[in-house]
């Protein structure tokens, strides 16, 4: 259960419809480009969706797979190390949970992501969070200081959707506006190059 990257993205304007990653550590390296990703699922354990593409996630079932005995668990870590650069991980009406032995086990600690790069950026929008996720939400990559990333959750539901007890680096909005900015038509002009025969939300349904 050592890092395996399943599928390294590497390029402008991928699509990936009902496809399934399954992996452990790093499963889904979205390197760079603009990136959908619709209906798939991924599976995995440590930083499972990295990189720094642009990349919108929406109705994804994103599964937390048993860790290593010690290990806790982190969804997301964006690379972003440039302030200027418009990249960043984007998780709109997802489900976030466990696996089923990962329920059985109960007592593991699982975080949304943590920051890879100095600007990282992670909005996870409309979205179902499982009880498992640490009340803080996010976490520090260990070694690396933090500098101005830039984490919000909008409107999400569930067990773990609760904002109160998060770290003060990240930001919890109900503003249609601000979480616009994110979305398919915004963030990755993705009504100008997604094929007509994969469904999306062009904007906040």
């Amino acid at each position: 259960m050592l890092q395996a990257v399943a599928l390294r993205a590497e390029a402008d304007f991928l699509t990936f419809y009902q496809c399934r990653f399954e992996g452990y550590q790093d499963t889904l390296y979205t390197k760079y480009g603009r990136q959908f990703y619709r209906d798939c699922d991924i599976l995995g354990t440590i930083d499972f969706i990295c990189g720094d593409a642009a990349a919108v996630f929406q109705n994804c079932l994103i599964e937390v797979r048993q860790p290593l005995l010690g290990q806790y668990i982190t969804i997301t870590a964006q690379e972003r190390d440039v302030e200027t650069l418009l990249t960043g991980l984007v998780l709109q009406n997802c489900t976030l949970k466990a696996t089923p032995d990962l329920e059985k086990a109960g007592n593991i600690t699982m975080y949304l992501g943590r920051p890879w790069g100095n600007f990282s950026r992670t909005v996870i929008l409309q979205s179902y969070i499982d009880l498992l996720i640490n009340p803080r939400g996010w976490i520090d990559f260990e070694g690396m200081p933090l500098v101005r990333p830039f984490y919000m959750e909008y409107r999400n539901r569930g067990p773990g959707a609760d904002t109160k007890g998060r770290v003060k680096w990240a930001v919890a909005t109900d503003d249609p506006k601000v979480a616009s900015s994110f979305t398919v038509r915004n963030f990755i002009g993705g009504d100008r190059w997604i094929p007509p025969t994969i469904p999306y939300y062009l904007d906040l349904p």
